[in-house]
């Protein structure tokens, strides 16, 4: 490695050292190359007076009001994303439960018609269809209410 090379070494660690990042056996090692460097010593005195400089600029700080808006716009949306998963487990109970109870519902209601051998009646086809159809309109009417409940609660919220 030429002299060139190795001055370029040192010199690139010139912003790690005035930010105070290097380890202690680069830090040695840097010192021991200023000591006996004069060109790399003077560079490294202007970027130490730079970073002292950048050191007393003062910190902004933001206003306590931005600061208050911000904290609030934050735990309206931790608030709003909490609501949204336990509306969601909710919703996925609810199907759940839903689901079991129609599927259970149909054999319920035929062997209370009809007793076991009302299950076993050749009508059984065309009564399972409009029971089918019964459940499929009730479910699609409870979920087009669902959605208008949410649209109407969405609103609200955006207006409040």
């Amino acid at each position: 490695m030429n002299t060139r090379d190795l001055h370029r070494q040192f010199r690139d660690l010139f912003p790690l050292a005035s930010a105070a990042a290097l380890d202690p056996r680069q830090e040695r090692l840097l010192d021991q190359h200023l000591r006996s460097c004069p060109s790399c010593a003077a560079e490294w005195d202007a970027w130490r007076a730079l970073a002292d400089g950048l050191r007393r600029i003062p910190t902004p700080q933001p206003s306590p009001r931005l600061v208050e808006r911000t904290r609030r716009l934050a735990e309206a949306r931790l608030s709003e994303a909490a609501e949204h998963r336990w509306n969601r487990s909710v919703l996925i109970l609810l199907l759940v439960f839903s689901w079991v109870l129609t599927l259970l519902s149909w054999p319920l209601v035929r062997f209370a018609s009809g007793g076991l051998l009302g299950m076993m009646d050749v009508h059984f086809a065309r009564g399972w269809y409009a029971f089918a159809l019964f459940m499929t309109l009730t479910w699609l009417g409870g979920g087009a209410a669902a959605a208008l409940l949410s649209l109407q609660h969405r609103r609200a919220r955006r207006f409040a």
